[in-house]
């Protein structure tokens, strides 16, 4: 099968003229996906309860969830005490810290869902992320989100991750 891919933005400069949302198509995926949700992100805001509702219809579909996120220390307490809830909830719910050396982050921010569908760009999980900021991201179905779902398996079994145990 042919990639098929769009485009989803947020910020009031680009937005319109047919091009979507990317929290309508973070939505989405959350929505539909059955299986397997993969994410990475650089930061996560307290603003972003959307997100965490959307994580936990999920989990209780049942859907497999594992999420790297960097310095997990760094993000905000309520933030990681709600994951760490979720993970005590839902034995299927994997969280990863990214401690890369002083220089390195995980800056990635990606998301598939059933290794059918990958959205890629620029937002992290935050209210400047999906409203203020102006953020791009490609939202992708077809052969190359195995091949993304396969670097984020590699990135899963690194050693610069550790999962997280609350």
């Amino acid at each position: 099968m042919n990639d098929q891919i769009s485009v989803a933005v947020t910020g009031l400069a680009w937005m319109g003229s047919g091009i979507g949302s990317i929290e309508t198509a973070m939505e989405r995926l959350f929505r539909e996906a059955d299986h397997e949700i993969l994410i990475t992100l650089y930061a996560i805001s307290s603003a972003a309860d959307v997100i965490l509702e959307w994580l936990e219809a999920s989990l209780e579909k049942g859907i497999l969830i594992r999420i790297a996120i960097n310095k997990l220390s760094e993000q905000p307490p309520d933030v990681v005490l709600h994951l760490e809830a979720l993970s005590n909830k839902y034995p299927h719910l994997y969280i990863y810290d990214f401690n890369g050396e002083e220089t390195q982050d995980l800056h990635a921010k990606v998301i598939v869902a059933d290794r059918q569908v990958a959205i890629v760009g620029s937002s992290n999980l935050s209210q400047r992320g999906f409203i203020t900021n102006h953020e791009l991201a490609l939202v992708v179905r077809g052969h190359s989100v195995e091949n993304i779902a396969t670097a984020l398996d590699k990135l899963f079994s690194s050693p610069l991750l550790t999962k997280h145990v609350s």
